[in-house]
């Protein structure tokens, strides 16, 4: 038998629950082993110790008295997280519900391709309203006119509406392109837009 085994039976040698073989076998490691003997030893006298000791009586309420207190720290536990959360939620929806008040109910703060976009379609819908209504033409001054841009307007507008289909069509695709991806822009938001502006700018072969 090796001393770590023996050493795992000694506990059980003093409290007699070995078989006859097993003591008999470890009663014969004793007789050649000084260390395992020495070590029986020790185990012996802690032992008597401990049964010279007086039992201490549980009280009767030591069980209620037990859970009473786990209750309580628990109770303790949620009330401190309901305060923490309360105080927590309070902190935040103050500064959010003095912000929402500083808020106005509407606010119009147009970007410049917002106001880019709003002036390009503002300027088409008057040419076109001053082109087709000579009236409108006559009370505005622009119905003998000599200006060489006014013209060059005018005769633009007229090659387009006398055009034929196929060139019509392509400047209305053209148009409609532009202010497709203008609307695009538009509705996309300002940082989508300012990344558009970006990448266009970095492709362009001469940088300005």
């Amino acid at each position: 038998m090796h001393c770590s085994k023996a050493t795992r039976q000694l506990q059980l040698y003093i409290d007699k629950r070995l078989t006859l073989d097993q003591i008999r076998v470890l009663e014969t490691h004793l007789a050649d082993c000084s260390d395992c003997r020495e070590n029986l030893f020790l185990l012996e006298e802690v032992s008597a110790a401990l049964s010279r000791f007086e039992l201490v009586v549980e009280p009767a309420d030591l069980t209620a008295n037990v859970m009473k207190r786990v209750v309580q720290e628990q109770q303790a536990q949620r009330a401190q997280q309901r305060a923490s959360f309360a105080a927590t939620r309070g902190f935040t929806s103050m500064p959010a519900a003095r912000n929402r008040q500083k808020e106005p109910l509407f606010s119009f703060r147009p970007s410049l391709p917002e106001l880019v976009v709003a002036i390009i379609l503002a300027t088409i819908a008057m040419f076109a309203l001053v082109f087709e209504l000579p009236g409108v033409r006559t009370a505005l001054g622009l119905a003998n006119v000599h200006n060489p841009f006014i013209s060059f307007f005018l005769s633009s507008w007229n090659m387009l509406v006398y055009a034929n289909t196929e060139t019509l069509m392509t400047c209305i695709w053209v148009l409609g392109t532009i202010l497709g991806i203008w609307i695009t822009l538009i509705v996309a938001g300002a940082d989508i837009r300012n990344q558009w502006f970006k990448a266009v700018m970095d492709r362009l072969p001469v940088r300005l």
